[in-house]
């Protein structure tokens, strides 16, 4: 029998609690409760005590009295981060389910983030709404936010058939799929794109998949950089096709709207896995129309939609980016690195007569990938736009290449 952990505060949610283990029980699954009650004094039923949760980081429950809640929630926070991915790998639950308000959301996404990618995640939370984002709650994993519609302080007719929704969907996750993504045994090629890139990776990626390699897709404004990156330290992804990295713009800018990758590129450098790198994409920004530059009206740009423009970069800030982008790359081996560059734009919408063309930006970039990168590591000048057939082939031609003389990696070692 398959089972489902349930975490929530039995303190507060006891009835939600109790709501959503007889519903999985009903649907022929096993459920358990973790336990990660932060209220003085409190005992539960729980199946997994917060006590347990505690020692999970070496704390005894005792030693917590007075605590500020802060402190509290600090450490189950942390414990369960610790002891759910053990019952796991222990065998004892294949899936996992949260209720509550920030606090029980708090955790949950803790315990849920150190989970694999496939393995069944779903969180009920009364903060999944508003202005609120969502990057802190699901981060790089795959887990499955519901947000509640009412508060919670007792079951009602909404809370019943939204928790019922919620356990029906992990149940039909674990019924029909919830498996934890496999480890390769053939090369696993990483790529990466977004709007203004999309055709010539999607063609390139076609072309190697003919060539029959295995390619996954990450969308470059992010969160998709992070997620390869976690992913190649993690031996999943073990080649890239890295053709778009827009998101090292908004590191070197340390805001904006693709904000939240940091160290692109450092994972598969330091992993030594076989790379085909193309600065696609750092050419522009994306702004939100009340924080354009202010000297927007000199430079290249053009509206994505109402509210958001894609704007061309001047010479220095494209500069200073190729140079990190350069840097990082010099600290890689020769051997598994093949940078293709393209000398006709960097996206598209960039070629001559068209609104994000700007020669001299362009050139900036070209000009530092010529000069400071290490002469061993193979570079390609494509005479061809970003979006044209002949880059496209041209980079997956240089992937395939470089995978067939990656002997041990075309056989999934690392």
């Amino acid at each position: 029998m398959k089972t489902i952990a349930v975490l929530a505060c039995y303190d507060t949610k006891y009835s939600e609690i109790n709501f959503l283990c007889s519903e999985i029980r009903k649907g022929g699954f096993g459920a358990f409760v973790i336990d990660v009650s932060t209220s003085p004094g409190f005992s539960s039923p729980a199946e997994v005590s917060r006590e347990q949760v505690a020692a999970a980081v070496g704390v005894t429950w005792s030693d917590l009295d007075g605590r500020p809640k802060h402190e509290l929630l600090d450490v189950v926070t942390r414990g369960a981060a610790q002891l759910v991915p053990r019952l796991y790998r222990e065998g004892r639950l294949d899936g996992i389910i949260s209720v509550g308000g920030l606090q029980n959301t708090t955790v949950g996404s803790a315990a849920m983030k150190v989970l694999p990618i496939g393995v069944p995640k779903v969180l009920v939370s009364t903060v999944a709404s508003g202005q609120r984002t969502f990057a802190p709650i699901v981060g790089t994993r795959d887990i499955t936010v519901i947000p509640s519609i009412c508060d919670m302080m007792g079951m009602n007719i909404i809370s019943e058939a939204v928790l019922g929704n919620a356990a029906g969907a992990i149940m039909g996750m674990l019924q029909h799929a919830g498996r934890e993504v496999a480890k390769p045994t053939t090369p696993i090629v990483g790529t990466t794109l977004m709007g203004a890139t999309n055709d010539g990776v999607v063609r390139a990626a076609c072309y190697l998949e003919a060539k029959g390699h295995h390619v996954i897709p990450f969308h470059s404004t992010g969160a998709g950089g992070k997620v390869m990156e976690e992913l190649i330290g993690e031996g999943t992804i073990t080649a890239a096709m890295d053709l778009t990295l827009h998101e090292i713009v908004y590191e070197y800018f340390g805001s904006g709207f693709g904000f939240g990758t940091e160290n692109r590129l450092t994972q598969g450098v330091r992993k030594g896995i076989p790379m085909v790198v193309c600065p696609g994409g750092i050419d522009f920004i994306c702004q939100w129309k009340n924080e354009l530059f202010p000297d927007v009206t000199k430079r290249k740009m053009i509206w994505h939609n109402s509210s958001l423009a894609h704007v061309k970069l001047n010479v220095r800030e494209a500069t200073d980016i190729s140079r990190m982008i350069v840097g990082r790359l010099n600290a890689g081996r020769p051997d598994r690195i093949v940078v293709v560059v393209p000398r006709r734009g960097f996206r598209t919408f960039a070629k001559p007569g068209q609104p994000l063309y700007d020669p001299v930006v362009d050139q900036a970039i070209i000009d530092v990938f010529e000069r400071e990168l290490k002469k061993d590591i193979p570079t390609r000048f494509i005479d061809a736009g970003f979006d044209d057939d002949a880059f496209s082939r041209s980079a997956a031609d240089e992937m395939s290449a470089l995978l067939a003389r990656s002997g041990s990696f075309e056989r999934g070692a690392n």
